[in-house]
């Protein structure tokens, strides 16, 4: 052999090393990305497995092994529906709902959502991603399934939705007024009793600032909300506050509230339980009205007996006096002063009938009948060109229990001073009507009508808008229908009328 071609072997043999060194080196690198790619898939959290178009199984991850408790070699090369299902055909054929199938048609990812039932374990939800792994003519030849098992968010999902429905009741059935908002003021949340008590509905408050539920001159939530998100002192959490809210009619009314706030990741959430205390505030005003006149009707009582006795001597001895009298001038002043003593007892009258404990003389009586009674009293009393009136009786009131004198004084009482309003005249329109629990007598004039503070005191004694009245008629009337167990209420504008509403209860 010459020493040419040993060289050429030579350098022939370093060729193929260096080749052979190079495979070497990339079958590493192979089975290291291979060794790479087996331990990312198995360290996946779910099923993966590599399936042919024939649904013969390429290749499984741990978790698959792990999930049916097969070796690789016992799942290898079999059909995919044998070794999850142990089924003899494709899932859902008859529906061709087959994921491999329907991937292989589309060529794209087929996502389905199934319950697997295993032998011998409890039924578990799954949803199973089919992926095509096309050639270079595009079509299919492997698929990988990835195989979610959702079993346990679904549970938390339905665990979720029933506290929230549970939440939602509690929220709901609530009697007081809850609602919360952002540190945007956007509302949040809002249960039914906030829509009674506010007038709003939820989608038409969801969203909107708070600002619409509380007046302008109050508006000073922003400022709060912006103060405590910077220094974190909750100045007025946990306490009882007492405030006015709006309602959709535009009303203002009173309320109590107590602010709660909770921090989560969306940021801080102010939430506040209202109670409308609107009734609360009108017994508190009666009951501090009935205190008024139980003290005013004491001090007057003592005033009143103490004046009766020099008003029936004045009396007396003044009518002495006018029998010996000539001059007339002289007896004019007598009769001033026997006109004010007649005034003085009538006023002392009066007192006498606003002090005293009602005793009522209960009987099943007719409204309609107490009130036309009244009003042919009152039209005898007062010419047409003074007052008319308009009747508008329910026919259907029935009888109710009650002492039908004692109201004949209240309603004439109301009526006197809807005349007295009316300086040149007008109608007195008398209403009944059948209501929940009772029954309604409003009677609405047509005078000069009240001012708000007027409205006030109407039924405070003593308190009256004429030169001559005493104020006590409408006081008397307050004691008689409370006596009742019933309400009185005026309603009133200016050069608009005065409309007084009686509520009787029916038993």
């Amino acid at each position: 052999m010459s020493d040419e071609r040993t060289r050429r072997l030579e350098a022939e043999l370093t060729a193929l090393r260096a080749r052979l060194q190079e495979r070497e080196q990339r079958l590493e690198e192979l089975q290291a990305k291979s060794r790479y790619l087996e331990a990312l898939i198995n360290g996946i959290n779910e099923e993966i497995m590599v399936i042919d178009d024939r649904h013969r199984i390429q290749e499984v991850n741990q978790v698959f092994l792990d999930r049916y408790r097969k070796s690789r070699q016992e799942v290898l090369g079999r059909k995919c529906f044998e070794v999850v299902y142990g089924s003899a055909s494709p899932c859902w054929e008859d529906r061709k709902l087959c994921p491999l199938n329907r991937a292989k048609k589309t060529r794209r990812m087929v996502e389905v959502t199934h319950v697997h039932r295993a032998e011998g374990s409890e039924p578990r939800e799954f949803v199973r991603l089919m992926y095509p792994i096309c050639n270079a003519e595009g079509d299919p030849e492997q698929f990988i399934e990835i195989a979610r098992d959702i079993t346990d968010y679904r549970r938390l999902i339905r665990k979720l939705r029933a506290s929230e429905k549970k939440f939602r009741a509690i929220l709901d059935t609530a009697t007081d007024a809850i609602l919360s908002i952002d540190k945007e003021h956007r509302i949040v949340l809002y249960n039914n009793a906030a829509r009674k008590i506010f007038g709003y509905t939820r989608d038409e408050v969801l969203g909107r600032n708070l600002s619409m539920l509380v007046p302008l001159r109050y508006g000073d939530h922003a400022r709060y909300v912006k103060r405590f998100l910077e220094r974190r002192v909750p100045t007025v959490i946990g306490k009882t506050l007492s405030l006015t809210a709006l309602r959709k009619s535009g009303e203002e009314f009173p309320i109590e509230l107590g602010l709660s706030y909770l921090e989560i990741e969306e940021g801080v959430t102010f939430t506040a339980i209202i109670r409308d205390v609107s009734e609360q505030r009108q017994l508190e005003k009666k009951l501090l009205q009935s205190e008024r006149l139980a003290a005013v009707g004491e001090a007057v009582a003592h005033v009143a007996h103490e004046i009766k006795n020099p008003l029936m001597i004045i009396g007396g001895f003044s009518h002495q006096i006018r029998k010996s009298l000539r001059d007339r001038k002289s007896i004019q002043k007598l009769d001033m002063i026997f006109d004010e003593v007649r005034r003085l007892e009538n006023l002392v009258a009066n007192i006498g009938d606003f002090t005293k404990e009602y005793r009522l003389v209960n009987r099943p009586t007719d409204i309609n009948a107490v009130v036309r009674d009244v009003i042919r009293v009152m039209v005898e009393v007062y010419p047409q060109d003074r007052c008319r009136f308009s009747e508008r009786f329910s026919p259907d009131l029935g009888e109710i229990q009650c002492d039908p004198d004692k109201l004949k004084q209240v309603f004439m009482n109301i009526i006197a001073n809807g005349v007295e309003a009316m300086q040149y005249g007008g109608t007195i329109t008398v209403q009944t009507e059948a209501v929940a629990g009772g029954v309604e007598i409003r009677i609405n004039d047509e005078g000069v009508g009240m001012r708000e503070e007027e409205l006030m005191h109407i039924f405070e004694p003593f308190y009256t808008t004429r030169e001559r009245g005493s104020g006590l008629g409408l006081a008397i009337s307050y004691k008689i229908v409370a006596a009742h167990k019933g309400e009185i209420r005026a309603e009133s504008k200016p050069g608009k009328g005065t409309t007084f509403t009686v509520w009787l209860p029916a038993g």
